[in-house]
């Protein structure tokens, strides 16, 4: 089991380094952006941004869970090479249709999604990026389940230094404001898409085969409702910004999401290693264990993260961006444990996985999404950016909860899901405590690393790096834990 967590940290960390890259372009131009855009330019570009990405979540289609999940029980070398090509098709056809309907419906989408429709040309030049992006995502999802770590970490840099660049080019130079933003992850990602198609050669060929392709939709299509309910998450808090406050409000929650993408970079790096790691190990003896330990670790040390990123988060936005935006610090904590929330699930749902119910997730996500745009609706219009916030870390931790729930009744893992709420509680209470009455300078430092110090030791009492705090024991006559 050592050797197996050994291994499964180093991936990823290598992981880790990839998804810094690329959220590091998002982090990296805020600095920039705020300055050089007003903010109803920056809150119009987030916009942007965020339904872009839940569209493409949605038409994934979970062919990444399902290329992960079938990838290794394919008998040979020429099988796995149908499988991926055939989701390549896929993934191709799929992306192709969707830009040519968004670009027809450009003005109404507009109109709906940002409040005019004079933003149409954003949703044209969005359109025409999606399938860029989609054969990026593909290219990332081949080098993880072919565990080239190393190709994936040099596709993700590229891509920022792309992004980044394109993006400067356009809105520091040529002074295109937000649609500057929008060109530069355009060329950005074609340019990205094309290496990704060069180091993957070796896995695809002009193959395709239906019985590969109805095999991974029938594990991935039924989970797309899920997906588009955890798109609506993501993007509910800022349409109900939008909605119901201000473009001011939403460049505000813009910043304050940030931190949401800094946690997010530890948890998509444990995301991206934890799937094909928990299947090619599903059926050994130890697995439920070793899941039980990976699950305890997880939570430990994404809140222990999410704690520090939430009390710094005032002495950071007063470094990085102008005093206008210094009220994203309350909402970027609760967004800080938004994210672990939401890499929790991903743990969570692996039962529900290897039961193979993908169905079930829809559940999940439903129930999830149902909570998020309720919290949204009641509190975003009252306290703003702080309320959407709220509505947001409790839509994640409603995926995570029920998410356990129904994956402990199809396939029971030995998980201590009481002791890990109770960690997570801690560590969002001293979060929020010490940003709100710790003092300014030194002192206040000290106060916030003794908040730090006084969640690891709570973790070391409860014994949360040993079998024993971390996994359940067995109950008489459950042989489902064995």
């Amino acid at each position: 089991m050592r050797e197996a967590l050994k291994k499964l940290t180093g991936e990823s960390l290598i992981y880790g380094v990839g998804q810094a890259s690329g959220r590091a372009v998002q982090l990296l131009l805020v600095p920039l952006l705020t300055r050089l855009l007003d903010p109803q330019a920056f809150a119009v570009g987030d916009l942007m941004m965020a339904y872009s990405q839940t569209a493409i979540l949605v038409m994934v289609c979970g062919m990444d869970g399902a290329l992960a999940r079938f990838f290794y029980q394919e008998p040979d070398r020429e099988a796995r090479i149908r499988m991926a090509s055939s989701s390549l098709v896929f993934r191709l056809a799929t992306g192709t249709v969707v830009a040519g309907l968004l670009w027809l419906l450009a003005a109404p989408l507009a109109a709906l999604l940002v409040g005019n429709a004079v933003y149409a040309k954003y949703v044209r030049i969005g359109a025409v990026t999606i399938p860029f992006t989609l054969l990026v995502l593909f290219g990332n999802d081949v080098l993880r389940v072919t565990f080239q770590p190393g190709k994936f970490v040099a596709l993700n840099i590229t891509q920022t230094i792309l992004v980044g660049a394109c993006s400067l080019w356009f809105v520091w130079r040529m002074h295109l404001g937000v649609v500057g933003v929008l060109y530069g992850r355009l060329l950005g990602d074609a340019a990205s898409a094309a290496m990704s198609m060069v180091l993957v050669r070796h896995t695809v060929r002009p193959r395709f085969s239906s019985a590969a392709l109805r095999r991974m939709l029938a594990y991935g299509a039924p989970a797309v409702p899920a997906m588009f309910a955890y798109g609506l998450i993501a993007s509910a808090d800022r349409f109900a910004l939008q909605r119901w406050c201000s473009l001011e409000a939403v460049a505000v929650y813009a910043v304050a999401i940030k931190f949401f993408a800094v946690v997010a970079i530890g948890v998509s790096a444990f995301q991206l290693a934890y799937g094909p790691f928990a299947f090619a190990r599903a059926q050994t003896p130890d697995a439920p264990r070793l899941f039980a330990r990976v699950f305890a670790a997880y939570v430990v040390a994404a809140c222990l993260g999410a704690l520090l990123v939430a009390e710094f988060a005032p002495a950071i936005l007063g470094v990085l961006v102008p005093a206008s935006y210094a009220g994203a610090a309350w909402p970027a904590a609760w967004l800080a444990f938004a994210a672990v929330a939401l890499g929790a699930y991903t743990v969570a749902s692996i039962g529900i996985g290897l039961a193979l119910r993908t169905p079930l997730l829809n559940w999940c996500a439903g129930g999830a999404a149902l909570v998020a745009i309720s919290g949204n609706a009641l509190l975003t219009p009252r306290f703003g950016p702080s309320g959407a916030a709220v509505a947001t870390l409790l839509g994640y931790v409603a995926s995570s909860v029920i998410t356990y729930g129904i994956a402990q009744r199809v396939h029971p893992l030995p998980y201590r899901g009481g002791r890990l709420l109770a960690v997570f509680s801690l560590a969002l209470a001293l979060a929020l405590g010490a940003q709100r009455f710790a003092p300014p300078g030194a002192a206040g430092v000290a106060v916030k690393l003794g908040a730090a110090l006084v969640f690891v030791a709570a973790c070391a009492r409860l014994g949360m790096w040993t079998v024993r705090g971390s996994v359940a024991a067995e109950r008489p006559g459950d042989t489902s834990r064995a």
